[in-house]
């Protein structure tokens, strides 16, 4: 019997490691869970209220956040607003977890910056619908990425901290 191949690719990223094959097939055979994108399509906006979590299959995922910088230094009327690049995520990576647990709008946003993207999206409505080990396991699995994270910015956060005390 042929293997479905996407079965194949979500068999290996680390998010559904703890899924049985059983599990990871009710997951890839839901309908409507799948989306694919083109190199500069918006995949989620900063600001917009929509509750889901994407899993990259295929691509990259430029993750940005509108910020606000003085165009003359020092003068809070002369400021403009731009697109700041915090991270390229590859396949395998995971974004729009913060919105799916907590409800608020989104805090930043996702476009797609390779050819071709493709996103599994995992929405609260189809989390419902899964029977109660694959909304544990979907739940442990965002609470692990939000404390790796929550790691990430602390690191992050420290090494910003002592180089200006080197300074």
């Amino acid at each position: 019997m042929a293997k479905n191949p996407v079965e194949e690719i979500v068999r290996t990223l680390p998010f559904f490691k703890e899924f049985s094959a059983a599990e990871r097939e009710k997951v890839v055979q839901t309908s409507g869970v799948f989306e694919k994108y083109k190199a500069g399509k918006v995949i989620i906006s900063e600001g917009e209220k929509t509750a889901a979590v994407f899993v990259i299959l295929k691509g990259t995922v430029v993750i940005q956040k509108k910020v606000k910088i003085d165009v003359k230094e020092n003068h809070i009327s002369s400021q403009k607003q731009v697109d700041f690049t915090i991270k390229e995520l590859k396949a395998g990576s995971i974004f729009g977890e913060i919105s799916l647990i907590s409800q608020r709008p989104r805090n930043t946003s996702a476009i797609a910056s390779s050819n071709q993207v493709v996103v599994m999206k995992i929405t609260e409505k189809l989390i419902e619908k899964f029977n109660f080990s694959i909304q544990r396991k979907i739940q442990n699995e965002l609470i692990h990425i939000l404390v790796e994270r929550l790691e990430d910015m602390n690191e992050q956060f420290i090494k910003l901290k002592s180089s200006k005390l080197k300074a």
